[in-house]
């Protein structure tokens, strides 16, 4: 490397320095302290909507400015209303959204169709002044009911199962929170977002190439094109997907401060411009007038997580299990931001997890399904014997709370 750049064992060296402080300065959120797990996914996309997230906030926010102007760019992102504004939106409340990235060329308006790339939970709190994001692994195991039965499938087959609502109800469940809407996204529009607010401003913790580009250490601003690249490299970062993690949430955080300094009508509509053919929601489009006034104050702060799940094995195929303990983490966490009390999280996903005898999701990874059920067979998981087996019952209150969408 050049010589007036920091090297990869310096920059490991600091890393690991780094992260030896904050494991010693935790605070007490019951957390797995062991050294998690990296799930590594075809294609490393799944940072793309991380970032694609933040336009979900963005055109959430950024309905109420001069309504009149905003209002045929938006028809083809809002769902049509009913010539009311949603109650809880007027009201200034705080919502959660789940925005869903699509792996299918076009959105056919949020109709069923292909697997979601990834699944992010965005709550957005205006007397908080915050907003969080908290991404859901792919490959989550999840049950769910289809018109043949259950089924045990990755948590991103739910879209092709029953579209963005059927998402929405497995998101529920697997966390014990309210969902209020959705917004379905493909990757499209990443670059168009960038170049929308201007560009971004990056701190790149050491230099590397990747391709055709050389990103020299220190800081620097990107387009959509390059800004791309900077989030996408990962075999050369001495952290690996941590070191990408961190690049990317440096992009975040710029869009949102771009977005937000630069508060002008111009602005706003170039985004929407640029999100319009690659993003459906059902907030209603009547309700866009009294957005920006009641939550743009959450823009001041915006936090990230991470929903950890642990490696598995079931049929031959690689999933991601989430423990009892990380969903209750999970959940305390989003309840808590929509001004919720925390709940015990009590489902199929804890309970198949309860009732494996030698998982441990580190050196023993086979996950076993309950009643012989197999991976991704329609009906296979509708015997009482499965159901028996680790004693769910055939209700479950978790989806009911605020439930007024679905």
């Amino acid at each position: 490397m050049n010589h007036e750049h920091e090297t990869r064992a310096e920059y490991r060296r600091h890393l690991e320095e780094e992260i030896d402080q904050r494991a010693h300065h935790k605070s007490n959120d019951d957390f797995d302290h062991r050294p998690p797990y990296v799930h590594h996914h075809k294609g490393g996309f799944k940072w793309v909507w991380r970032i694609i997230a933040i336009i979900c906030v963005l055109l959430f926010v950024a309905g109420g400015y001069e309504y009149h102007q905003l209002h045929n760019t938006a028809k083809g992102v809002f769902t049509n209303g009913d010539g009311k504004v949603d109650k809880k939106l007027a009201q200034g409340k705080p919502v959660s959204i789940l925005a869903m990235g699509t792996d299918v060329g076009a959105l056919n308006r949020g109709n069923s169709g292909g697997n979601t790339d990834t699944l992010e939970v965005i709550t957005v709190n205006p007397k908080k002044e915050s907003i969080t994001m908290t991404s859901i692994p792919r490959d989550t195991l999840v049950r769910v009911n289809t018109s043949k039965g259950a089924d045990y499938v990755k948590i991103n087959a739910a879209y092709s199962l029953g579209g963005p609502k059927q998402t929405v109800k497995q998101v529920k469940e697997l966390l014990g929170i309210p969902i209020d809407y959705y917004a379905v996204v493909n990757m499209g529009v990443l670059k168009k977002v960038v170049n929308a607010v201007g560009g971004v401003d990056v701190d790149n913790p050491f230099a590397f190439d990747y391709e055709g580009h050389h990103f020299p250490k220190g800081k620097q601003h990107l387009n959509g094109n390059l800004a791309l690249k900077y989030s996408r490299m990962r075999y050369d970062d001495p952290n690996n997907d941590y070191g990408r993690q961190k690049r990317q949430q440096q992009i975040m955080t710029n869009v949102i401060h771009k977005f937000k300094t630069s508060g002008s009508v111009s602005a706003v509509n170039k985004i929407l411009a640029a999100v319009k053919d690659g993003v459906k929601t059902n907030i209603p489009l009547d309700s866009i007038s009294v957005l920006y006034g009641n939550y743009r104050p959450a823009m001041n702060s915006v936090k990230t997580y991470h929903f950890q799940g642990k490696n598995a094995t079931i049929d031959g195929a690689s999933f991601q299990i989430a423990s009892p303990k990380e969903i209750n983490r999970i959940s305390k966490i989003i309840r808590k931001q929509l001004g919720l009390d925390p709940i015990t999280v009590d489902n199929h996903e804890t309970r198949m997890y309860r009732m494996q005898s030698n998982y441990d999701g580190y050196n023993h990874t086979d996950f076993k399904l309950p009643g012989g059920a197999e991976y991704n067979v329609p009906g296979s998981g509708s015997s009482s014997s499965t159901s028996n087996s680790i004693g769910i019952s055939s209700s479950n209150n978790l989806l009911d709370e605020n439930d007024n969408n679905y």
